[in-house]
């Protein structure tokens, strides 16, 4: 997976999820955490066998009350706005492949 430069390579991160993405074997989801720069905590972007995708953050001062279900085209811009702390996650990602 390449990093995020323009909103067609979202599309092929949300794609492809599953091949760099952690999974939750309580939860029966995929996940992949990431810095939440607005609020200064960490949010998680969570992709379900039913392919739906949630996003949950919190930080020290903050924590959503609960998981916000996000359609294709919300994602899409979302990731976007959040694409410098999205692609730290994809750039460490690769370097943990190159080194393994």
């Amino acid at each position: 997976m390449n990093i995020i430069k323009r909103k067609a390579d979202v599309e092929v991160l949300l794609k492809d999820f599953e091949q760099l993405a952690e999974f939750d074997q309580v939860g029966q989801k995929h996940y992949m955490v990431y810095e939440d720069t607005e609020r200064n905590g960490l949010c998680t972007l969570m992709k379900y066998k039913n392919s739906s995708f949630s996003i949950h953050c919190k930080g020290a001062s903050y924590c959503d009350e609960e998981e916000r279900f996000l359609k294709s085209a919300e994602l899409i811009h979302y990731l976007w706005k959040r694409r410098k702390a999205v692609n730290a996650v994809l750039r460490d990602s690769m370097k943990e492949r190159i080194e393994a």
